[in-house]
């Protein structure tokens, strides 16, 4: 099972930021599953598909959450229209609580996959 704390995730998404740019995985962020905030993705270095690649090398499953508006925690991903903010290509996770509203959209914007 692929689980990190929220003080390894917080350790992992700081770290990489930071120094992301130069190749390096920070460990924090191997061998688990990154729950991310769709606001804060775009600071990974590498984002979308070198971001994405470098943590499956890894051994890490990325999954999208809704924005992150500072306090608590993010929600899922269960407003349709932040899928539109997806990347093109996307070939992460998402987490949502609203699978009936947003893949009708995923399935229009990225078709169906086998």
């Amino acid at each position: 099972m692929h689980t990190l704390s929220r003080a390894s995730l917080t350790q992992c998404i700081a770290r990489y930021a930071a120094l992301g740019w130069s190749g390096y995985v920070p460990d924090a962020c191997r061998q688990g599953t990154l729950l991310i905030p769709i606001n804060i993705a775009k600071w990974m270095w590498g984002w979308p598909n070198r971001f994405l690649d470098r943590m499956q090398a890894v051994d890490t499953q990325i999954h999208l959450l809704g924005p992150y508006s500072g306090g608590g925690f993010s929600e899922g991903l269960d407003d349709p229209q932040l899928i539109d903010q997806l990347p093109d290509g996307y070939s992460g996770g998402i987490s949502t609580d609203a699978l009936d509203l947003v893949m009708p959209v995923i399935k229009a914007r990225f078709g169906t996959r086998p």
